[in-house]
């Protein structure tokens, strides 16, 4: 009888939790809503998913799991990090839903984020070839305007030769080995990584 009378309390506060989304929500009201089950996120292909749709704490390499909350779009609100495979997935909330706002999205696009020159860039990195590397970042002012991009990696000149010379670019412009190692030495040295 009492569990029965408990979980009548619960959908009637699973109820009310629901019918507040028509009233404004802060966005950490609405990450704690996707986090307990009562609301989804809406995916970058126009779907929807729930936190019972990933394989949460599983210990496999594929399971995700809660991480931190951090302003990763720079707009004074906290993003959701789910921890994962290639980084897992951070989520934005605004407009009374929430959103995924990066995703990793395998070997060649690892997704982690770095502080850099005072605001945090979201980094997608593939560092899964000998002999090239590459990184794309991009900086938000809220998690749909995105206001700055910068790529940089390395490559061999001569694929065949993996002990051979390696050329350096930032945004397509060549530039000297010692430029690039000053570059990384700034950005990997805040890089935080989200895989699980």
């Amino acid at each position: 009888m009492y569990k029965e009378e408990n979980k009548a309390i619960s959908a009637e506060e699973s109820n009310t939790q629901t019918e507040n989304i028509d009233t404004e929500m802060t966005a950490e009201e609405l990450l704690d809503l996707f986090i307990n089950g009562s609301i989804s996120a809406n995916s970058s292909e126009n779907s929807a998913f729930y936190i019972t749709d990933l394989d949460m704490d599983s210990g496999e390499w594929d399971s995700y799991s809660i991480g931190e909350r951090v302003d990763l779009d720079n707009d004074g609100e906290n993003e959701l990090i789910i921890c994962g495979p290639y980084g897992g997935i951070y989520l934005d909330a605004r407009d009374n839903k929430v959103y995924e706002f990066a995703v990793g999205e395998g070997n060649a696009l690892e997704l982690s984020y770095v502080v850099y020159n005072g605001a945090v860039w979201i980094m997608h990195s593939n560092r899964m070839n000998t002999g090239y590397e590459a990184y794309h970042m991009e900086k938000f002012e809220g998690a749909d305007n995105l206001v700055a991009e910068m790529n940089f990696d390395e490559e061999l000149v001569d694929e065949d030769n993996v002990e051979g010379e390696e050329k350096y670019t930032l945004n397509g412009t060549e530039i000297s080995y010692e430029e690039y190692l000053e570059l990384c030495s700034k950005i990997f040295a805040t890089e935080v990584t989200t895989t699980k």
